[in-house]
């Protein structure tokens, strides 16, 4: 079931962001459609984890994926 929500939430999230959809595109064209949908929903669920465990808005995770100093995983020392 959630599988299926994160699949559906792909067709909004890469017309929205165009980090996904440079990612979508260049699955799409190596593995096919349907493996890059699974990809980026993927993406989607791992975001929402660090959504949920850090209590951050989406822009600030975003924001915080792409800088290379200011990384989540490295942000908190209870995570190690």
């Amino acid at each position: 079931m959630v599988r299926w929500l994160l699949i559906e939430r792909v067709h909004h999230a890469v017309k929205q962001d165009p980090e996904l959809r440079q990612d979508y595109q260049r699955l799409k064209f190596r593995r096919g459609h349907a493996v890059a949908k699974v990809a980026i929903a993927r993406k989607l669920a791992v975001r929402l984890y660090w959504m949920l465990r850090s209590g951050a808005a989406y822009a600030q995770l975003v924001r915080r994926q792409g800088s290379p100093g200011a990384t989540l995983v490295g942000a908190s020392p209870s995570l190690g």
